[in-house]
């Protein structure tokens, strides 16, 4: 069934997801002689509750039960009532610190310590927050499917500020899933907050996908010099990213029917640099990567829906003529 184009699947992934997290935890709570109840009214996933459980699995796997226990009661802790949409804060000196670090040891771990995540001021939130809400009403009139998606996946987007050279500028993770983080500056426009958006609900929903699939035969250990990317990656990343260029260049054609004006002029510039980069990354997986059935067939789709809309089809034909 297609994922790159839209359809109810995610809820499907989104509630099995959900089961096996409500289920794991009640199993947990067995083991430590806690209480738990597996609430019907949570119906979407906490990104924090979601988190702490990764921390408790990897501490008794570590043999650190009490440490486990203490992430399983702050699992069971930050679990709510459910809500369809998202929340948007900043990522503040003021947030609590077990917040402030459940982020920074991802993106530490992540990046291998080579990207930081800086803190934001209010103020700069509230102004950065409309740009945000623009950019969002944006999707919903113009690309809505992608826009559902994204409210169903998203528990909570964190605007960050700048930090070191290399620092985040969006960022998602399958141990913090729900959780987007994307960098706010004045420079940045609607447009490229939608742009953001797309990118990172893309990464969630092969995430949640990878949970019966791998996508990549490839080795995690065997890197591929990236296009468009000063450094080596796997081809898992590689194919994220083909994943994630496919749905930002679908979202900058859709708001192509936005009326003439600098945010149509941007979504054009947009769009035309997410195909041609789609293509590069498109022939480097034809060329190197090994894809599960599931995979070929994310491939196949992208490669189909893209060259529908995209003048730069020649760019994938001449990199695999021309041997990459």
């Amino acid at each position: 069934m297609s994922i790159l184009i839209t359809n109810e699947e995610y809820r499907q992934d989104a509630a099995v997801l959900l089961d096996q997290y409500k289920g794991s935890m009640a199993y947990l709570a067995s083991v430590f002689n806690e209480s738990y109840q597996k609430s019907p009214s949570l119906t979407k996933l906490p990104w924090k509750s979601f988190a702490f459980y990764n921390k408790c699995i990897k501490s008794l796997q570590a043999n650190d039960v009490e440490l486990g226990l203490n992430f399983f009661q702050e699992a069971k802790q930050n679990e709510r009532q459910g809500k369809e949409s998202f929340s948007i804060t900043g990522f503040s000196k003021s947030n609590q610190k077990k917040d402030i670090d459940l982020v920074i040891d991802e993106v530490r771990e992540e990046a291998s310590g080579k990207i930081s995540i800086g803190f934001i001021d209010t103020d700069v939130v509230d102004v950065e927050k409309v740009k945000l809400i623009a950019g969002i009403e944006l999707l919903k009139c113009h690309s809505s499917d992608l826009y559902y998606e994204a409210e169903a996946l998203i528990d909570e987007i964190v605007l960050t500020g700048p930090g070191d050279e290399y620092h985040v500028r969006s960022a998602s993770s399958y141990n913090l899933l729900g959780l987007v983080l994307i960098w706010a500056d004045e420079v940045h426009s609607p447009v490229y907050y939608a742009q953001q958006v797309v990118h990172e609900a893309a990464h969630l929903r092969l995430f949640l996908k990878s949970t019966d699939d791998k996508f990549v035969l490839n080795p995690e250990s065997q890197l591929y010099a990236a296009p468009f990317r000063p450094d080596a990656r796997p081809m898992l990343g590689i194919f994220h990213a083909l994943f994630v260029l496919a749905r930002i260049a679908l979202a900058m054609y859709d708001m192509g029917k936005i009326v003439p004006g600098k945010l149509l002029d941007e979504a054009i510039e947009k769009g035309q640099v997410a195909e041609k980069r789609f293509f590069a990354t498109a022939a480097q997986i034809k060329r190197d990567g090994v894809l599960t059935p599931t995979g070929q067939q994310i491939f196949d789709e992208c490669l189909q829906e893209i060259t529908k809309i995209s003048s730069f089809r020649s760019v994938y034909d001449d990199l695999l003529k021309g041997g990459l």
